[in-house]
């Protein structure tokens, strides 16, 4: 079963024998500074990054000029038909602030009719349309939706997945197909901070073999006594492997469909040392891009799902979508985004409750100054309910507001 450690040496040993290709295009990146403004109303608002209960990366800590994040990608090309691909970021927060998000090993041979490829390693899946840039970034937002920032969090591949694709052009057909299947070791963390903090809007990726903190809620006593106040969400507990499968459609450049079913087949029963526990976690994806003309864009993406852990001691169902007007002006990208998210507790656990619900709407602006350059602002406004809150006796519905003027230097 594939593990971190395991990747790292399978990329290294495809290496043996033979004679890469780098060209001028196999490097990509940028830098990003920001100012950033904050308005909460209480210091347990703060981040849950920093142990706080607030769903923005940023708080009143972290205000004013900053350092938010450096990315490269890389691509290695071995052969014809295969090459390596990886990301790093570099951060400033987090429990570790410079690591890999992904490394795969990609064989896409070159045929006529229908295509195949295979990717084995650590990666996203592509049920996303929205985190489509350099580093699974957006271009459209500097925050992510509430279903992607999950996907950042929680979910990556340590795995081996399939694609077949049926190109329309070879077929004089307006329609594109292609299916997905994938199996995987890993990601048994998958539901834990949907579970106890709720959905949240950032762009903070988490790295392989990184811990993600969250508050101590008080709940942590009786069956859950063990349970620590962080996850490693790509860990392996249960040694089970999950799978996942998905279909996409694409009618000329217009139109863009892409539908998954994920089921990590986690045995919520298994445990670690440390105490973290394995989640059964299984859901279903659906995301949409129709370009209305080359400057005008409609994306929208669903997901619904169930998590469970224990006997179950947690047993969560949670879904949200969100819906994204973008439009480029010249050089100016105008993106306007409206998420919801909610949390539902199907267990009869009362002292740890799970409920949360809440939307948000960001507005967010980008102009490149040259090639290399862009600046950017972006507003985030966010209103949740988190009934766990109230275990401290803070109030269970808060707003939070988030403003960015970024600067990116990209290479």
């Amino acid at each position: 079963m594939l593990n971190q450690s395991t990747v790292t040496t399978l990329l290294l040993a495809c290496l043996a024998g033979a004679t890469p290709s780098v060209d001028a295009d196999s490097l990509k990146g940028f830098a990003q500074l920001s100012w950033v403004y904050s308005d909460q109303d209480e210091d347990w608002l703060s981040s849950w990054l920093r142990g706080g209960t607030g769903l923005t990366r940023f708080d009143q800590d972290e205000e004013d000029l900053q350092f938010n994040q450096a990315v490269i990608e890389g691509q290695l090309d071995v052969s014809d038909s295969w090459s390596i691909d990886a990301t790093a970021l570099l951060y400033r927060d987090g429990e570790t602030e410079l690591g890999v998000t992904e490394a795969l090993l990609t064989y896409k041979p070159l045929t006529e009719g229908l295509r195949h490829q295979v990717r084995l390693g650590a990666f996203y899946p592509l049920m996303s349309l929205e985190n489509v840039a350099v580093g699974w970034h957006s271009p459209y937002t500097y925050s992510f939706s509430a279903i992607n920032s999950w996907l950042a969090e929680e979910l990556r591949i340590l795995g081996a997945e399939y694609q077949i694709t049926r190109a329309g052009r070879q077929y004089n057909s307006p329609h594109s197909w292609t299916l997905v299947g994938s199996v995987f070791g890993g990601n048994d963390g998958l539901g834990t901070l949907l579970s106890w903090r709720g959905w949240a809007l950032h762009d903070r990726q988490t790295l392989l073999g990184e811990r993600v903190n969250f508050a101590d809620y008080p709940s942590f006593i009786g069956l859950l006594e063990q349970q620590p106040a962080w996850v490693d969400p790509f860990k392996e507990t249960d040694h089970k492997l999950g799978y996942y499968v998905g279909a996409h459609w694409r009618f000329k450049s217009r139109s863009d469909l892409r539908v998954y079913f994920y089921d990590n087949r986690g045995d919520g029963e298994q445990q670690e040392s440390s105490g973290q526990y394995a989640w059964d976690t299984q859901f279903i994806s659906l995301a949409w891009q129709y370009r209305f003309n080359r400057n005008t864009r409609l994306l929208t993406q669903w997901m619904s799902g169930n998590t469970q852990m224990g006997k179950p001691t947690v047993d969560v169902d949670f879904s949200s979508y969100y819906l994204m007007l973008s439009h480029k002006l010249q050089q100016h990208r105008l993106s306007v985004r409206y998420d919801w998210f909610d949390t539902t507790e199907r267990d009869d656990y009362a002292i740890d409750p799970n409920d949360s619900q809440g939307y948000a709407w960001t507005i967010a602006w980008r102009y490149p100054l040259n090639d290399q350059l862009e600046i950017g602002a972006e507003h985030l406004q966010l209103t949740s309910s988190n009934e766990s809150r109230t275990l401290w006796g803070w109030d269970e519905k808060e707003r939070q507001r988030q403003t960015q003027l970024v600067v990116n230097y990209r290479f």
